[in-house]
């Protein structure tokens, strides 16, 4: 039986297994860097984040993120197909887990950039020219830089910063569902 993107929308919705997900990390390649934070923030409910004690210790941040993606119906990111998803799937790898078992995956980087003609496809330009009420919150080379000799005070801004995108992202599909034409895994 195939059903219709907006009757399958409804009802992740309502079963609130629909989960928006970011992640943030010490870098962009999996081999060399490793996850800080991943937030998973359900449909209409408070973000969950999970996050490391020790960068470079983050074999059991993804493996709690890999279970609790994996209890989820589908999952909304932001380029999460070109990076969130693979990052984590590469970390799981070199902890010797098997990667996250897919599921029906709304990347809204392409889903947007496919049925909008804007100047910039960043998700911070969109949630402000859609003016939503969450905006992403940007953080400086220095933080990320704290992040190996401050740790405590960078981690505590990491963790927001990611459910801030998660609570941005909900917000983003909130204004943008409507013109979702497919979803794939």
């Amino acid at each position: 039986m195939q059903v219709e993107v907006p009757v399958f929308l409804r009802l992740a919705e309502k079963a609130k297994t629909l989960l928006f997900v970011d992640i943030e990390a010490t870098g962009l390649r999996g081999d060399y860097n490793s996850a800080l934070v991943v937030s998973c923030k359900p449909y209409d409910s408070p973000p969950e984040s999970f996050s490391v004690l020790q960068p470079g210790n983050d074999k059991k941040l993804v493996r709690e993120a890999k279970d609790r993606l994996e209890q989820a119906d589908c999952w909304v990111t932001y380029y999460g197909k070109g990076y969130d998803i693979p990052f984590l799937n590469t970390r799981l790898l070199k902890w010797g887990y098997l990667p996250i078992d897919k599921r029906p995956h709304i990347d809204m980087y392409f889903s947007l950039k496919a049925n909008l003609l804007t100047a910039r496809k960043s998700q911070a330009h969109l949630l402000e020219w859609l003016e939503t009420p969450e905006q992403k919150l940007t953080v400086g080379a220095s933080l990320w830089n704290d992040i190996l000799h401050n740790f405590a005070p960078a981690m505590k801004t990491m963790i927001q910063r990611c459910e801030s995108d998660a609570k941005g992202l909900e917000q983003l599909y909130l204004k943008t569902r409507h013109i979702l034409r497919e979803i794939k895994r």
